[in-house]
């Protein structure tokens, strides 16, 4: 028996958690650059807001000052999804972390009654300890839990956040109000040939011979309807498996033409990848470097261009990996033009296990594994970003627009984001609350 935990729109939940005057309003949290909606709450979604509606559009729909538009803290959000997990791994057994929102895990009790009171006393300790709404479905397959959560989600007086698809009249029954849109597995260009041929709910879907779904999708396609029918079929891949690339990219804050700005945004990307890299135990043999105007801009010149450079041999090391990236750079950077986007890709991957040792460069590949060894156990144990390379300490005009923070909550200074310009707004809130302290305590005085 599979189960599935889904947190109620997250994003918007966690600025709950630190700021509680935002209950029962209409909150919509905003992307990179503030650009759309990424996660909105019930209220907002009544307004008739779309996910993905951009910031500026949102006045179409109802009026702004009526809608609280916050900036995405993703430190934050994965901070708390970690909380959550590790309390759903005091009782899950095989937690597969989907996203930073969903885990799929596999119940201990194969009686209904039983799952639902463990998973019910689940969702209320996870809103005690955290603070954040959780719905959990559980079926005989994945994609049938994942269509339980979202009921549970939408109905949650009447189904205290949980429910369980097990009986075959119950999964008949829900399969007839489901659309095929929401079925996992089915995307929008699937969805759209499903329409065509007149399937427009699961139950419409199910009944179709498994030659025409094939022909209509795929094998994956077929998997999704052998689920639905109650036939597990599916897996899902662990989220710390090893990736064949890597990357890291930005969009800026803003056009950007100053040399020095733009090679400190790709060294800061080279050195998240190459960080990821020794996470992951592996080491790579090619760096890509793109850089990107602003398309939208009709009175700026358009310039999009990348560079792939090979090194020596595979490696994880920052300072080697950053060195080439920087090589890229140069190649492809030119002065006429302003840029609006970048980053590193890191490509030829192998795990460090496998590599065969270069006689040529072996001192200083030893020399450097240890250093980044030492570097990221400081950064492990102080925490993130503790040791870096010096031009990426600060990311000064190629930050992201964030210009739309929770200010209400003191402990969210510590998720205040990447754009340089916050830090002179905290100082100015630490001397208020200085004032504030040293006001409270004269007035204490006798």
């Amino acid at each position: 028996m599979y189960a599935l935990a889904d947190c109620n729109n997250f994003f918007v939940s966690c600025e709950r958690v630190f700021n509680p005057s935002l209950n029962g309003r209409a909150v919509v949290v905003l992307s990179n650059n503030d650009g759309c909606a990424i996660s909105r709450s019930n209220e907002a979604k009544a307004l008739g807001i779309p996910m993905g509606c951009p910031a500026f559009q949102i006045k179409n729909y109802t009026d702004p000052s009526g809608v609280v538009m916050l900036s995405a803290r993703h430190v934050l959000y994965k901070d708390i999804s970690n909380r959550i997990m590790r309390i759903l791994g005091e009782v899950a057994i095989d937690l597969e972390v989907y996203s930073v929102d969903e885990a799929f895990f596999k119940l201990p009790y194969s009686d209904d009654i039983k799952n639902h009171e463990l998973l019910a006393a689940l969702v209320k300790k996870i809103y005690n300890y955290v603070g954040v709404p959780v719905s959990i479905g559980f079926a005989p397959t994945r994609t049938l839990a994942k269509i339980a959560s979202h009921v549970a989600k939408k109905d949650p007086q009447n189904t205290e956040r949980v429910l369980g698809l097990t009986r075959h009249d119950d999964i008949t029954e829900i399969l007839e109000k489901t659309k095929t849109k929401d079925i996992w597995g089915v995307g929008r260009k699937l969805n759209a040939k499903l329409l065509s041929c007149g399937i427009h709910y699961a139950s419409e879907f199910v009944r179709l011979p498994k030659s025409y779904v094939q022909r209509i999708g795929n094998i994956n396609l077929v998997r999704t309807q052998q689920e639905l029918l109650g036939n597990d079929c599916i897996s899902i891949n662990p989220v710390d498996i090893a990736h064949k690339s890597i990357m890291n990219s930005r969009t800026f804050g803003h056009v950007l033409n100053k040399k020095s700005e733009i090679s400190d945004a790709v060294l800061s990307f080279a050195q998240a990848c190459a960080t990821q890299l020794r996470r992951e135990q592996s080491a790579a043999l090619s760096v890509t470097v793109y850089l990107r105007g602003d398309r939208f801009r009709q009175d700026l010149p358009f310039y999009n261009n990348s560079c792939t450079v090979r090194m020596e041999s595979h490696t994880s090391s920052t300072i080697e990996i950053t060195r080439y990236a920087l090589m890229a750079f140069n190649s492809i950077y030119r002065e006429e033009f302003f840029y609006r986007k970048a980053g590193v890709l890191l490509t030829d991957i192998k795990p460090s296990k496998e590599l065969q040792l270069n006689i040529f460069n072996a001192e200083k590949e030893a020399k450097h594994s240890k250093l980044m060894t030492a570097v990221d156990a400081i950064n492990n144990r102080y925490g993130k970003k503790q040791v870096m390379l010096a031009p990426t300490i600060t990311k000064g005009e190629w930050a992201p627009q964030q210009n739309h923070f929770n200010s209400q909550s003191k402990t969210l200074r510590l998720y205040s984001g990447m754009n340089a310009s916050y830090a002179p707004w905290i100082n100015h809130m630490n001397d208020q609350e200085d004032k504030e302290e040293q006001n409270i305590n004269n007035n204490d005085c006798p």
